[in-house]
């Protein structure tokens, strides 16, 4: 092909007829799949002068999510949001100011298409299913039907019935249906239930009191609690692991070892049922829940100062917060035996003090000089194990050896494999005795400061504004409060709290940047 030229023209029938192929896939499912996504909302809303100092606004909203159907025979209708606020004044310089009301979000799209890509609908699984019904891991009536989706699945092989496959020539889809009846690692079904949609209670209450015609303080107070927040259940997942094992005589629980505690018991890719072996099924059945919840508590103290006829002006707010949660996002799954009361915890993007402020100093009417500064603590840490010092063993506890005899170590203690999402939530197991996110980064405090000159040009309204910015002024080194996935994020250290910390990546360093800017 090089000698006749074909270049950047290539196409598939400019490789030759009698080319080898080494390997052959097919989507069993190529076309697309899902569903519209509609939402139907109400909304009224009032303002109420109740006297000369009381200002009340009530309001109502109502949301439907034909998502939150899943698959169940009907979708979540109960979303009615009532709230309120009020704006109370005291005197001619000072208010008191609050609010509280319910409020709902959509159903991610993702929960959804997720669950119908990853699905199946082989006779092995759905009889799996069934079998969850039967034994009560999920509800009896559950409708296998609605629950389960011809997914997405690659398959295929280097031959055809021990024919090799031409070019060009691969049997189609159809010819490997058989491979949906094949044994995976994970799958995923609708939830019978349904979704629930997520919902916020918020609530909050502020003072702002004017000290001069030039500054001004203000502080809110804010309680916040969020329910039926997404997370991933294994209906599947292996019975509980004793961690102190691991703890104490530096073992991890081998995956053959786990698969026979699971509710149906995995052997060699397969499961038993009634004596029936079945090849079909899955070791991990994955299914979306509405269960996880959060709580938000924080103080703002704000003080603002206006130019007016000075040469600067300021504000600075400091907030001081706490962020808890039991799930991250739709991928978080517990670290063992889906037991979500130990994952209660700080949030990855929980920081407990933030100081922000920012000081402009003026010089004549052209020249602005400007210092920002954020400071923020640390963002938590989730302690991991270091994978070469607990041994795998089986469920006699005997150390399990690999072909040349020598014994296997791992990270993975509980024995339950990898899942879906782990690379960007940081699912895994946690070093033995630490709780989820139970450390902390250091501080991170970046300084700017920047320079801008106005230049009036020709007409009253026309002017040339030049600008010059510093960006962390000081090129300190920052190891949280910016964003990352869980593979390459400083927040996910192996070994106990307090044992170091391995920098994976940093803010952004030191930066110039000059500007100019016409404005007529």
């Amino acid at each position: 092909m090089r000698e006749r030229g074909v270049g950047v023209g290539l196409s598939p029938t400019d490789i030759p007829a009698d080319a080898q192929v080494l390997g052959y896939s097919v989507e069993l499912r190529p076309a697309s799949f899902g569903t519209t996504q509609t939402i139907y909302t109400a909304y009224v809303e009032d303002q109420i002068s109740a006297g000369p100092r009381l200002n009340l606004t009530l309001g109502v909203r109502y949301d439907y999510d034909n998502l939150s159907k899943g698959g169940a025979a009907s979708g979540d209708f109960n979303n009615v949001a009532p709230r309120a606020s009020f704006n109370y004044k005291l005197t001619g310089r000072a208010a008191l100011r609050g609010g509280v009301g319910i409020f709902y979000d959509k159903i991610l799209y993702s929960v959804y298409s997720d669950a119908l890509a990853q699905n199946n609908t082989g006779a092995d699984f759905k009889r799996q299913l069934q079998y969850f019904v039967e034994k009560g891991i999920l509800p009896a009536s559950t409708n296998i039907d609605r629950v389960t989706y011809e997914g997405n699945l690659s398959v295929g092989g280097s031959n055809n019935a021990g024919v090799p496959i031409r070019y060009l020539q691969g049997p189609s889809a159809a010819t490997f249906a058989g491979q949906r009846n094949l044994f995976s690692g994970e799958r995923r079904i609708l939830n019978p239930n349904g979704y629930a949609n997520p919902y916020t209670f918020q609530s909050t209450v502020g003072y702002q009191y004017q000290v001069s015609d030039k500054m001004l303080f203000y502080a809110d107070v804010v309680y916040n609690e969020s329910y039926n927040q997404f997370r991933t259940t294994n209906l599947n997942a292996p019975a509980a692991w004793d961690y102190n094992l691991s703890a104490q005589r530096g073992i991890a629980r081998s995956t053959d070892a786990a698969n026979l505690t699971r509710p149906l018991p995995i052997v060699n890719g397969t499961g038993t049922i009634n004596g029936q072996v079945l090849t079909g099924v899955a070791q991990s059945v994955v299914m979306t829940e509405d269960k996880g919840r959060s709580r938000y508590t924080a103080l703002s103290v704000n003080l603002q100062k206006d130019r007016a006829s000075d040469v600067y002006a300021y504000r600075l707010i400091y907030t001081l917060s706490r962020l808890y949660n039991d799930t991250e996002d739709i991928n978080f799954r517990a670290m063992d035996a889906n037991n979500f009361g130990a994952e209660w915890g700080p949030s990855v993007n929980d920081r407990r003090h933030i100081i922000n402020g920012i000081f402009n100093y003026y010089v004549g009417q052209r020249l602005t000089a400007t210092v920002a500064a954020l400071i923020q603590s640390g963002q938590p840490i989730n302690r991991v194990p270091n994978g070469t010092s607990y041994v795998v063993v089986d469920q006699n506890l005997n150390p399990v050896l690999n072909g040349s005899g020598q014994r296997i170590t791992s990270a993975d203690l509980n024995g339950d494999g990898t899942a879906f999402g782990d690379a960007y939530n940081g699912s895994t197991d946690r070093q033995p005795g630490e709780s989820r996110n139970s450390d902390r980064l250091p501080w991170s405090k970046v300084i700017d400061v920047s320079l801008q000159y106005n230049l009036p040009i020709g007409a009253v309204s026309r002017r040339l504004e030049v600008r010059a910015d510093v960006f962390n002024v000081f090129n300190t080194n920052n190891l949280s409060g910016y964003s990352n996935n869980a593979t390459q994020s400083n927040q996910i250290q192996i070994g106990p709290a307090n044992s170091g910390i391995v920098q994976r990546n940093a803010a952004p360093p030191r930066q110039f940047q000059f500007g100019v800017r016409y404005l007529f």
